[in-house]
């Protein structure tokens, strides 16, 4: 049965679609990245709004989504923004870096959204193809699984759920050896054991983003499905919001389509 709340998602969620014009989109992209309760985070918000008509309408209106139509509804608000001059995309990257660094916290799933969002924009750069891996997607050699091992370590934060220290946890470590068991064998000049699940410093965790995402397109699908198969138990069914935004940023960074378990746990907005 449709409640009152479902018309105000509604609602809300059609006028977010009226944001075109460049403030508008600032406000109601950066309303998506703020941290709930964080005061600090809020000012860096209102002085990015400041002189935008109806900002303070915009973020209540992201304030009515429910999780499952946030992150699809900042998709949609950056595939709007990637047709901007480049000038303005440079300005959004900054800005949304300024504001989620306001409180002096930066969490892992903040990184994500930010580097989803140069990617989206086209602000970051093109990795290198190697298309010599593309013949077995499952045979990488010891120095690409080395740094998906790094990369899966940033993830370990998030996943299988986020720690409370913001580190990596016990359940997070145990996620990280599972979604390297595809790649035993690779790992034999390392006696067979997978690198220590620690987090990557930010060099050379682009480091290792860049490589991955320059793995061929047979592959990149693969590394996806090791993180989703690492689960216990394997699938998307039991995660919460923060770990699945993880899992559809990561699809976005590796330009590789979401499997459809993870599709229907979101919502589609109806514009882009």
């Amino acid at each position: 049965m449709t409640t009152p709340a479902d018309f105000d998602v509604r609602d809300a969620a059609a006028r977010l679609s009226y944001a075109r014009g460049a403030g508008e989109r600032r406000a109601a992209l950066f309303a998506l990245l703020l941290t709930p309760a964080s005061a600090a985070e809020l000012k860096a918000w209102r002085a990015a709004a400041e002189g935008v008509a109806g900002a303070e309408r915009l973020r209540a209106d992201v304030a009515q989504l429910p999780r499952a139509l946030q992150l699809p509804v900042f998709e949609a608000l950056l595939d709007r923004s990637r047709a901007a001059p480049l000038d303005e995309r440079h300005a959004l990257v900054e800005g949304a870096r300024r504001l989620m660094g306001a409180d002096g916290q930066v969490s892992p799933l903040d990184r994500l959204r930010w580097l989803a969002m140069r990617h989206r924009l086209g602000e970051a750069p093109r990795a290198a193809p190697r298309a010599a891996l593309a013949a077995d997607p499952a045979g990488l050699p010891l120095a690409v699984v080395v740094e998906f091992a790094a990369f899966t370590g940033f993830l370990a934060r998030e996943l299988p759920e986020p720690a409370a220290d913001g580190g990596i946890g016990a359940a997070g470590a145990v996620w990280h050896a599972r979604a390297l068991r595809p790649w035993a064998a690779a790992l034999e000049p390392l006696g067979g054991s997978a690198p220590l699940c620690r987090v990557p410093d930010g060099e050379r965790l682009m480091h290792a983003l860049r490589l991955l995402q320059g793995l061929s397109w047979m592959t990149r699908p693969v590394l996806l499905r090791a993180w989703i198969d690492a689960l216990e138990p394997p699938g998307v069914a039991g995660l919460g919001d923060d770990a699945a935004d993880a899992l559809r940023l990561v699809a976005t960074l590796l330009d590789v389509p979401l499997p459809e378990p993870l599709v229907a746990r979101y919502l589609d907005p109806g514009w882009r």
